[in-house]
């Protein structure tokens, strides 16, 4: 079960990242939101990827993360939210 994160008590001092929870004996983090979707010509087997924001992280360059969409099979709640909102945005069922 997930536990509330514990506030920072000494101002401007980096707190870390939160453990990962296990989801089918593998460690997991928390998405909490999907921010954009792309297409990416690089990968081979799965080309669309997800912006996602992770829940309680904070910092400039850790909280979001470009991830493959096959790698977000437990977020697929997630993923249906974000593409209600952004019909025109790439995604699983468009043509990859």
């Amino acid at each position: 079960m997930l536990e509330p994160a514990t506030p920072n008590p000494i101002p401007d001092q980096i707190q870390p990242p939160p453990l990962p929870i296990i989801v089918d004996d593998e460690p997991e983090f928390e998405i909490s939101e999907i921010l954009d979707s792309k297409i990416d010509n690089q990968h081979c087997a799965c080309k669309l990827l997800y912006l996602v924001h992770w829940t309680e992280y904070e910092g400039p360059n850790e909280e979001t993360s470009w991830i493959l969409a096959s790698e977000l099979g437990h977020a697929s709640e997630l993923i249906v939210d974000f593409h209600s909102v952004y019909p025109a945005k790439s995604g699983p069922l468009s043509n990859l």
